[in-house]
């Protein structure tokens, strides 16, 4: 148990970054190690799922969600077809990929909702390398303007705490710590580990930053010391979110 109650730099704000390891480890590197203690716990896993495709079929769009969706999506796309992506994470690991016709949307799913519209006919193909757990609502947007809508379950995002005893450690001896929250998956695997080690006292002193509104809402029945969402749904946002919280004052 004396495990578990390290104690830390009162200097330093402790922060627990949640995404996947090596998304969190590269997180850290953005931030000043001399401001930040970092608590890498990640909370979802990334699952490669074999998947049923034929390249014989053409698309007019592939939309890619996530940078999830590119790396584990192996057929080529080809130079004919518009690409749209969410964020400039994964505008440029398509890049990277050498994905051409790039269109790049800022924001939510909701956003790539309204900025595809107009480009949009009747008719028109949509390819969509995404999770298991598929997006009704894209589905039933696409449809209802009779377009043909095609996700392909390329990964799957496990809820798996993989560091517990880094998890329940931060809860336990970080007075003040900040937790940061990038997807609604993320914050319901919170609440689960929460539940699990019976940590909700130890959630008062501890402030939350998420990305949107939607992920807010699934850690609203935690008590906590306080909630910001980031101006943008992106990691650029998030990291000036995160920088404020070395001011004492915020």
């Amino acid at each position: 148990m004396s495990k578990l109650r390290k104690k830390f730099p009162d200097n330093k704000v402790n922060i627990l970054l949640t995404r996947p390891e090596k998304d969190s480890i590269k997180l850290s590197k953005s931030l000043d190690e001399n401001s930040f203690s970092f608590f890498i716990s990640p909370l979802i896993k990334i699952e490669k799922k074999e998947y049923s495709y034929t390249s014989k079929r053409k698309f007019d769009f592939v939309i890619f969600t996530s940078k999830n969706g590119i790396l584990n999506f192996e057929e080529s796309i080809g130079n004919d077809v518009k690409v749209i992506v969410i964020g400039d994470g994964t505008y440029n690991l398509a890049k990277e990929k050498g994905i051409k016709k790039l269109i790049n949307i800022q924001g939510n799913s909701e956003d790539l909702k309204i900025k595809i519209k107009s480009l949009l006919e009747k008719n028109s193909k949509i390819l969509h390398p995404t999770s298991t757990d598929l997006n009704v609502d894209f589905k039933d947007f696409f449809v209802s303007l009779g377009c043909s809508y095609n996700p392909v379950s390329c990964y799957h995002s496990k809820k798996l705490n993989s560091k517990p005893e880094i998890f329940e450690n931060f809860f336990k001896s970080c007075k003040d710590g900040v937790i940061t929250l990038f997807s609604k998956r993320t914050a319901i695997s919170l609440k689960n580990e929460i539940s699990r080690f019976k940590l909700w006292e130890n959630c008062v002193d501890k402030r939350v930053l998420v990305l949107s509104k939607s992920i807010a809402n699934e850690i609203r029945e935690i008590r906590i010391g306080g909630l910001f969402i980031s101006e943008q749904p992106n990691e650029a946002s998030m990291l000036e979110l995160i920088n404020k919280t070395k001011k004492k004052e915020y």
